[in-house]
């Protein structure tokens, strides 16, 4: 399912500004989704650059997705019902 989003908003966990995390997401549709505070993030190895991976809720679906900073894009990964 991988479909280029943007991210249009932002939050900090506890307060910490090195650790930003998805809010709202605006899909190629149109389409906007906003995200409980309560998101995991974790960092993998693709070849030699770094992505960055996010699972989020909106309290009935369940978002995978991946940043990744070499060229500034943001995809939504996959979605599942919780």
């Amino acid at each position: 399912m991988y479909q280029e989003i943007s991210v249009t908003s932002f939050y900090f966990a506890n307060g910490n500004t090195n650790k930003s995390f998805p809010r709202r997401i605006e899909t190629e549709e149109g389409r906007q989704i906003s995200f409980a505070e309560n998101g995991l993030r974790c960092v993998v190895k693709k070849g030699q650059e770094l992505v960055q991976i996010f699972n989020m809720t909106d309290g009935q679906m369940l978002y995978r997705l991946g940043f990744e900073p070499t060229n500034n894009t943001w995809k939504l990964l996959s979605t599942r019902a919780l």
